[in-house]
């Protein structure tokens, strides 16, 4: 009986581990490689939180004022928190001197539903890689405040259903080099989404509109001159009522 026991408690764990519960083994590092990847992030923001989205991935930097770590997260379609995978770390002091994961006291370890960042020090700027699905980003957001999202060049977020902004309470600019920004002036709203398109996609869009209100429009006039074809084949026919005038007497 306790061999039994002892086999399903192995099993359990093993069950466990395979699931991605490191909780149970303790906190897992995350890929050095990927932390240490060269990336070029832009400081001068004064945003809380400025996020450059490239493409396939999105560059944020967030302040970081008087706390020694720095819990991120996914959520994925069902609401379920994870782990984030996050490259390129880096922190930058108010001096402005920037250091990698090489330095001591920074570095990440996933948990069992977040990556713990671990600051070198109290105050400044850390910045990290993520990756980004498709023409859209959607992130948790880590800080309150000010927030700045740049999105592709090309890319839009003027019209619905096409594009959607959230939270609502947003301007938008263009920066230097003709890239759309959105920025929010207190973001207290656990995401930040964004999903924009490309502006080719909004022709694209009417032209598809169009078309659809051509055969729309054709369909109504095709069953409208049928209605008017079985009314003119009527009123031509004549009435057909049986008024009983030339009944015979006793009928």
């Amino acid at each position: 009986m306790s061999r039994k026991r002892a086999l399903a408690g192995v099993l359990l764990v093993a069950l466990l581990v395979l699931a991605g519960c490191s909780s149970v083994l303790g906190p897992d590092s995350v890929d050095e490689q990927a932390l240490a990847e060269n990336e070029s992030y832009d400081w001068s923001s004064n945003a809380n939180a400025s996020i450059n989205v490239t493409g396939g991935e999105y560059e944020a930097v967030y302040k970081v004022d008087n706390r020694t770590q720095f819990p991120v997260h996914s959520r994925d379609g069902l609401g379920r928190e994870g782990p984030l995978a996050i490259s390129a770390l880096r922190f930058q002091y108010p001096n402005g001197t920037v250091v990698g994961p090489s330095s001591p006291g920074l570095n990440a370890t996933n948990q069992e539903k977040r990556t713990m960042i671990s600051l070198p020090a109290r105050n400044g700027k850390l910045a990290f890689s993520a990756s980004a699905q498709g023409k859209r980003l959607s992130t948790q957001t880590f800080v309150s405040g000010t927030y700045e999202v740049t999105i592709p060049q090309g890319m839009r977020v003027t019209y619905e259903p096409l594009a959607r902004v959230s939270p609502g309470d947003h301007r938008t600019t263009r920066t230097d080099t003709g890239r759309v920004q959105i920025s929010w002036p207190d973001v207290q709203s656990n995401a930040v989404i964004v999903r924009y398109y490309l502006a080719r996609d909004l022709y694209i869009f009417a032209a598809g509109a169009a078309v659809l209100v051509v055969v729309a429009l054709a369909g109504a006039l095709y069953y409208l001159r049928q209605i008017r074809e079985l009314e003119r084949r009527r009123e031509q026919a004549g009435p057909d009522v049986d008024t009983g005038e030339n009944d015979g007497p006793g009928l």
